[in-house]
């Protein structure tokens, strides 16, 4: 399999659509890895967003650790430790 291609920080965008695969499921949600975006954190917290369709659907069959899928950036900011950037996704 060819090396991935890393994309800059500054190509991120709230709604922009990109592959992640899950990391960890958490009580609060799950955690995941954006393909093509390295270092950063990245979780979509279903409580916060439970009442967004997308995500209503997606806790109710959570994707399993290892799979990838289809999620949005919805907000991203900016740490003052390791990883410097989080990404907050959410679905549709």
């Amino acid at each position: 399999m060819p090396d991935e291609v890393i994309r800059p920080l500054s190509d991120l965008r709230p709604g922009e659509r990109v592959q992640a695969t899950i990391t960890g499921h958490h009580p609060w949600g799950i955690t995941a890895k954006i393909h093509g975006y390295e270092p950063v954190g990245a979780s979509l917290d279903v409580i916060r967003r439970g009442s967004e369709p997308g995500v209503r659907q997606l806790a109710q069959d959570l994707p399993q650790v290892g799979s990838t899928i289809e999620l949005v950036i919805g907000e991203i900011r900016q740490w003052n430790h390791a990883p410097w950037v989080w990404v907050d996704l959410t679905c549709n």
